[in-house]
């Protein structure tokens, strides 16, 4: 058990970071519903909340940026480059060391389907995230509107509103601003011992040094 706990402690601890600030979010949010003004307390149980349109449009609202800007970054870095950053291919002259083809997928050596298997599975998330994000957020919007007396709006007209896409873009502007100051700084800064960031000692023109 010990050596399972030392072997997989970052992605634990990540686990152990995403479970603390989730239940965190829904006793939050179950406390602020029960004290809204405009008496929209939430009647059932804390557990009943979770399956609550505000509480899943919170959720959904950043998972999908999140996701989106890994997708993003693992499908860009495989045609484009930025000299000096630990998480770029080199930007010519060396070629990337081909390694040994023995792994097999419904018995074809490399298929498409596992050379792309990272980005198509961060890719699916992000469509499963931003549709129930989409979902959840059309539930809120539609329920305030009733709340006003006005009619709702069918999905296909949600899905062009201001609405929607002023707190989507939002969400994806944060992503992409960290990631690319992520890149930058790491062109310039270190972290000592950490594999995200090049060794103290490297060049600033050294590129992809945390993937050789």
């Amino acid at each position: 058990m010990w050596k399972f706990l030392k072997d997989n402690s970052l992605s634990l601890a990540f686990l152990a970071l995403f479970l603390a600030c989730i239940i965190g979010q829904a006793i939050a949010g179950y406390a602020l519903q029960a004290e809204d003004p405009a008496g929209q307390s939430h009647s059932g149980s804390q557990l009943a909340y979770l399956l609550d349109a505000n509480f899943l449009k919170g959720v959904f609202s950043n998972w999908q940026a999140a996701l989106l800007q890994l997708f993003a970054l693992i499908v860009l870095a495989v045609f484009l480059r930025q000299k000096g950053a630990p998480h770029s291919r080199e930007t010519e002259g060396a070629q990337a060391k081909r390694r040994p083809d023995r792994l097999r997928w419904f018995g074809r050596s490399r298929s498409w389907t596992y050379a792309n298997s990272l980005s198509l599975a961060f890719l699916g998330m992000f469509v499963l995230s931003f549709a129930g994000f989409v979902l959840a957020e059309a539930a809120v919007y539609n329920a305030n509107r009733a709340r006003l007396g006005e009619p709702p709006l069918a999905m296909a007209e949600f899905l062009v509103s201001a609405d929607l896409w002023f707190a989507t873009l939002q969400t994806w502007q944060a992503e992409f601003f960290a990631m690319g100051s992520f890149l930058i700084l790491g062109v310039y800064l270190r972290q000592e011992n950490s594999p995200e960031s090049k060794p103290v000692g490297a060049s600033d023109e050294e590129t992809g040094e945390t993937n050789r």
